[in-house]
């Protein structure tokens, strides 16, 4: 009985160690096919259309270099005061674009990028080829850890859905109703710039724009509960700061779950923003009447959908992110460029005074608005919020000349063709608001150059709100103070998840 027993035991083992084998043999096959063969075979065929680029490294292929070129433009400051900043914050395009042309391959982790500069060809992924390319799980990975599961990071029949309950909340005639909030924002703002100016003549800019774009929105998106707004805001912040020490991470599978401080943090910092926003979406549903903030506008259109209290929640994440983090750079990069050119703050102010008469900006003279509106999207053409845009192909398809592979990703460098000198002339480097005198699309030699918001289906749902809130903004300062770049002001425009300054914007200011 017990030789029996003991060869019971020995098959038990034998089988569960031919059980593990194989499971090891599976992983391991997986591993080498993901890592190894498919990278390969992609490599073969894109070099085979003649498109070369730098050499990959096992698993992490290009990214770590990326990664370090980047962060040698944070590690100094540009030489001069001028608007040529592709060589400073996109020095990987600049070096591999000039050693290997325009169009060039690097790789992300195991996807290979394909550079794609021309207008027309972008246009074709963003507007006409939407269904053949699409957010790599990579890429919504990324985003939903920053700006949560919401219309920015969502793909396919999801997006569809999130559209239509998000986007009748950003129609003209909604967002003119929240016109005398941001105007107040703004009054506000001043007043405490005026107390500061008391004790010192400097204002720094950067901060002030955060304060008074987080102030916007939190009255904008949740009205009479934007304290607890503010608070998801503060909470949201913290977490963007987190994901930043994480990110250098990204190309080892899992690292979410790996036992860096950063993650318990981030873990923690994710249940209370979500306890937070779920405890005021809950609020906000109990009580009678609708609100006509952005959160009562969103949840009015939901009505009896599937949009539960979680999809509501984590579209509140991307309001807080897209509507105040993209208004805040925007505006701190056009106060510069007016401290920069005088003639052109002269102008502005002249205009603002004309059609405001020394108040803030009424909904329906916001459209006369024209040289500030101007000078905005000039700042968006040489400081766009995003620098590079990427989508993921997942069937073979015929892309202009080229035949982008299912698993290969196309990249638009948006920075360096709002920079080319070939679309946008010998300026390219110089602000000129006068080149959109006539319109984006006349702007430059291919109506669609101009892209700060992307293009096509997906276009920002949210850029009415953004450019509303920034000349709003603009036209209410250019009344009530003249300013200058402080003579202390260093000139090194980084990214770090958008384009900003790496250092203060100081400016020397004058009250009118």
């Amino acid at each position: 009985m017990g030789h029996f027993m003991e060869g019971i035991g020995k098959a038990v083992w034998t089988g569960a160690l031919l059980v593990l084998l194989a499971l090891v043999a599976k992983l391991w096959r997986s591993i080498v096919t993901r890592f190894w063969l498919e990278p390969r075979s992609l490599d073969a065929r894109i070099r085979s259309q003649g498109i070369e680029g730098p050499p990959r490294t096992f698993m992490a292929g290009n990214m770590l270099q990326v990664m370090k070129m980047r962060d040698t433009g944070k590690e100094r400051d540009m030489e001069g005061l001028n608007h040529d900043i592709v060589k400073h914050v996109l020095l990987d395009y600049h070096q591999w674009s000039k050693e290997y042309g325009k169009r060039y391959c690097y790789w992300w982790a195991t996807e290979p990028r394909i550079m794609v500069t021309e207008p027309e060809l972008i246009r074709e992924v963003l507007a006409k080829k939407v269904t053949q390319f699409e957010k790599s799980d990579i890429m919504v990975s990324e985003l939903v850890s920053i700006v949560g599961r919401g219309l920015v990071a969502v793909t396919g029949d999801e997006w569809s859905y999130h559209r239509r309950v998000v986007a009748p909340a950003f129609y003209l005639e909604k967002l003119k109703k929240m016109v005398p909030r941001i105007g107040l924002c703004a009054l506000e703002m001043l007043d405490r710039w005026e107390e500061a100016l008391r004790e010192q003549p400097e204002i720094e800019m950067s901060s002030e724009f955060s304060k008074l774009t987080a102030d916007i929105i939190s009255h904008t998106a949740f009205g009479s509960s934007y304290l607890k707004g503010q608070k998801a805001f503060e909470t949201l912040r913290a977490i963007q700061e987190e994901l930043s020490k994480v990110n250098r991470y990204n190309y080892i599978p899992g690292k979410r779950f790996l036992p860096f401080p950063a993650n318990f943090r981030l873990r923690k910092l994710y249940s209370d923003l979500d306890s937070l926003l779920l405890g005021l979406i809950k609020e906000r549903r109990a009580q009678s009447g609708q609100s006509h903030d952005l959160l009562g506008l969103m949840l009015a259109e939901c009505g009896n959908s599937s949009f539960d209290d979680r999809a509501v929640m984590e579209e509140c994440k991307t309001f807080y992110f897209a509507g105040h983090e993209t208004t805040a750079i925007l505006l701190t990069w056009s106060i510069m460029l007016l401290a920069l050119h005088p003639e052109w703050q002269e102008r502005a102010r002249a205009e603002a005074q004309e059609v405001c008469e020394g108040a803030t900006p009424e909904a329906d003279s916001i459209s006369k608005l024209k040289l500030i509106n101007m000078i905005l999207h000039e700042t968006l053409r040489l400081y766009p919020p995003v620098g590079v845009m990427m989508r993921s192909c997942f069937e073979d398809t015929i892309l202009g000349d080229i035949l982008v592979p299912k698993g290969a990703a196309v990249s638009f460098p948006i920075l360096a063709i709002h920079h080319d000198k070939e679309l946008w002339g010998e300026d390219a480097h110089e602000f000129n608001p006068e080149r959109f005198k006539d319109g984006v699309t006349k702007a430059s030699k291919h109506p669609n150059a101009f892209m700060p918001f992307s293009l096509g289906p997906r276009v920002c749902v949210g850029q009415s709100f953004v450019l509303m809130e920034a000349k709003i903004a603009l036209a209410t300062i250019l009344q009530h103070f003249r300013f200058r770049l402080s003579p202390s002001y260093r000139h090194c425009p980084v990214f770090k998840l958008t384009l900003r300054p790496r250092h203060s914007l100081p400016l020397v200011m004058e009250k009118i």
